[in-house]
């Protein structure tokens, strides 16, 4: 009652109530009301209790005694959430310093401002650009792509939905690129004189100029997201080739045996795609989409790197679903031996997951099966799931709905464990 109404009334975001719902199950629980109760004492140096006093002065002395800043453990987070923190601090300050330095300042070389940018983006950033993708050939290498096992072959795209999501991302692909590269040019022909210099063009250079990534190329006019987003101009920029090798590898080539699953613009749509392919696959046991949901199994092999690059590497593609790779953990370390979650090593704050087989599996009850058994089938999930750790896979790094992919089951406790 005090984490769901007096909290949680005031917290919105379901990820942010089931974050409080873990505190208050932490701090508030039978074992306060023991006398010389400490809060987290084995991992605290100053002692977190409630004061055996019904004096106003006396909670009042308690608190002034109280350390002024509170280390993490006393949360129960990791040691490491106290660099996280001081990074994010140091990022926004590093941010506001240039957001608020002067706009005149001459570039390297005695060259200008507008002269700088134009130089990067003549030299560096336009070669760079993959060519424009035809929607023509698009339509004619996917009339050649083969679907799954059991499911489809080549010249019938439009019927395979991992084929036509693969269409959508193409056209949204090529609707980035041609911003950017338009962008690139009108500041050029800008800086030259040949087109007015107009407010978006001279925020775009001051933002090329600082390294970060102009606005235009992230965000539409009424400010919904296009694209990916990164900080800087480097990573946005290795990120644009990155999706393009993902995306023109598969349409040019085959379906990849392992999938960046972040590196799409909509990965929700991605395995919607996959269990609409599995359920397609289980007609003959007559599964319905409505009744199917998502399942995972972790593996070993890591793919090094957080793109769609996987040259080189020996993978065989499920019968059904996808692997996906390109996840790193946050917040937590992995034990590979065991393929479960542990403590993070100090200082260490991501780490690379394995890659993740994600596939579909029907929660319908059988039909012609001995009486109950769908039931017990059922509840044997249910048992599964209560022994593993809903973990939340996110698009960004940030924890909010808004870039939630979708939930894992990770094993967290180590073997044997109660």
């Amino acid at each position: 009652m005090v984490c769901e109404v007096q909290y949680g009334g005031r917290i919105t975001d379901a990820l942010d109530r089931e974050l409080m719902n873990c505190y208050t199950a932490l701090w508030i629980n039978e074992a306060i009301f023991q006398p010389n109760y400490n809060f987290m004492a084995s991992v605290t140096e100053f002692i977190y209790q409630i004061p055996d006093a019904q004096e106003h002065p006396k909670y009042m002395e308690y608190i002034n005694e109280m350390p002024g800043t509170d280390n993490p453990p006393i949360f129960g987070l990791h040691p490491n959430a106290d660099l996280t923190f001081s990074l994010k601090d140091s990022i926004g300050m590093i941010n506001t310093m240039l957001d608020t330095q002067p706009k005149d300042a001459g570039g390297g070389g005695g060259l200008s401002r507008e002269d700088t940018v134009k130089e990067k983006i003549e030299k560096e950033l336009l070669p760079q650009l993959p060519p424009d993708i035809n929607p023509l050939d698009t339509i004619e290498k996917l009339r050649s792509l083969k679907g799954p096992k059991g499911l489809g072959e080549s010249g019938k795209y439009d019927l395979i939905p991992l084929n036509i999501f693969l269409s959508q991302e193409l056209q949204r692909f090529q609707m980035v690129l041609g911003i950017v590269r338009g962008t690139m040019i009108s500041m050029m022909e800008a800086i030259d004189g040949n087109i007015s210099m107009t407010p978006e063009i001279v925020d775009s250079i001051n933002q090329v100029y600082d390294f970060r990534v102009p606005r235009k190329w992230q965000y539409d006019p009424t400010g919904a997201e296009i694209s990916w987003l990164t900080v800087s101009l480097a990573g946005w920029i290795k990120g644009l080739l990155d999706r393009y090798h993902q995306l023109n590898g598969w349409i040019s080539k085959e379906r990849p045996p392992s999938f960046w699953l972040t590196g799409f613009f909509n990965p929700q749509g991605f395995l919607t795609s996959m269990k609409q392919e599995v359920t397609r696959q289980r007609k003959a046991q007559n599964w319905s989409l409505d009744e199917v949901v998502y399942t995972s199994e972790v593996l070993k092999d890591v793919i090094q790197g957080d793109d769609g690059r996987i040259e080189g590497k020996t993978i065989n593609a499920p019968n059904e679903g996808v692997y996906i790779h390109g996840l790193y953990l946050e917040g937590s370390g992995w034990n590979r031996a065991e393929k479960r979650l542990e403590d993070s090593n100090p200082k260490e704050l991501y780490y690379q997951f394995p890659i993740l087989h994600v596939s579909a599996v029907s929660t319908a009850i059988p039909t012609g099966g001995a009486p109950g058994a769908g039931q017990a089938a059922r509840q044997r999930a249910i048992d599964a799931e209560k022994a593993l750790y809903s973990c939340p896979v996110y698009k960004y790094p940030m924890r909010n709905d808004r870039y939630l992919i979708f939930r894992t089951g990770i094993k967290a406790e180590q073997q044997g464990a109660p």
